[in-house]
């Protein structure tokens, strides 16, 4: 898969899974963008490649911590 294609199934993922604030536990997003054929190692080092729309943010109140991911508010409206 291409970048943009990439791009385009993440957008789609996040905003498929999201809740009302726009966040999505990446544990939930990692089946759905597997179930799209997209292949990655760890998830939030494969958003890393990504920062450009994304913003990640990590709640460590809760053991083990859980990252969390959202569309950045620029990438929206692009």
């Amino acid at each position: 898969m291409e970048k943009s294609e990439l791009e385009k199934v993440v957008r789609e993922s996040v905003v498929e899974c999201a809740d009302e604030q726009g966040w999505v536990n990446l544990a939930k997003l990692g089946p759905v963008l597997k179930a799209k054929g997209v292949h990655y190692g760890k998830l939030s080092r494969f958003f890393n490649d990504y920062t450009h729309m994304l913003e990640l943010r990590t709640d460590t109140e809760i053991q083990p911590p859980v990252v969390y991911a959202r569309l950045s508010q620029v990438s929206e409206t692009v």
